[in-house]
């Protein structure tokens, strides 16, 4: 039986980049009952997302969000999602837009505003992100062959001992492609310094653009 969409969410350009990490790192930033998905022997996936949404409560917002992808669980409805992600990291520069998806979603947010540039060119979308004037990140995504698309994931979040899963739709104009032609750069700050002594690669194996699309939360179950 379908899921009720509890929330949606329009954005006018989003990015995901997906870069190798240690799966050692990987498994220290996740909960005893998740386990990371390795794309080789000893490395995992860490998954580093910008959003750019347009809220007709709050106005325009950025979230920014690091998330290990781990293994999605067998759906009670309908498609099965392609993977699964837990968020450890992430940042806004909306208080409002913040205290509502942390109070929904039980991310784990920076208390705290950001700051962030999405400079849109031909054949790249970088994005600059910024905490109290300090640098934070600075990566970039390039384009492969567009579609309109819909993508199906799982996210996992906690509050104490209580665990969550919510099933989220991403729709929109997209590309993905597996060129290496993305790059990052993580700036000491403290919303990443738990990141700098870990092992990441510099460039993206993967590469997600949406365009003017929708992210629609499922209801939050509990397991």
């Amino acid at each position: 039986m379908p899921l009720t969409p509890v929330t949606k969410y329009d954005f006018r350009t989003g990015v995901s980049a997906f870069f190798e990490m240690a799966t050692s790192d990987a498994e220290g930033v996740l909960p005893e009952y998740l386990q990371p998905i390795e794309v080789r022997h000893q490395r995992s996936v860490l998954s580093v997302t910008a959003f750019l949404f347009d809220d007709p409560d709050v106005g325009p917002y950025t979230e920014l969000m690091f998330s290990v992808i781990v293994p999605p669980q067998v759906a009670e409805w309908g498609e099965h999602a392609k993977a699964g992600f837990f968020p450890f990291l992430a940042a806004t520069s909306n208080a409002r837009a913040r205290q509502q998806r942390a109070e929904r979603f039980h991310f784990d947010y920076l208390d705290a505003d950001i700051d962030a540039q999405f400079i849109e060119t031909r054949d790249r979308l970088r994005v600059r992100a910024w905490g109290e004037g300090e640098p934070i990140i600075d990566f970039s995504v390039t384009p492969g062959a567009w579609e309109e698309t819909s993508h199906i994931l799982q996210g996992y979040t906690r509050d104490g001992d209580s665990r969550f899963r919510t099933t989220v739709q991403i729709s929109g104009t997209y590309t993905v492609h597996e060129n290496e032609e993305g790059t990052m750069r993580v700036f000491p700050h403290p919303f990443t310094e738990s990141l700098l002594s870990q092992e990441i690669a510099p460039l993206p194996f993967r590469e997600h653009w949406f365009k003017d699309g929708t992210e629609v939360f499922h209801e939050l179950e509990r397991f």
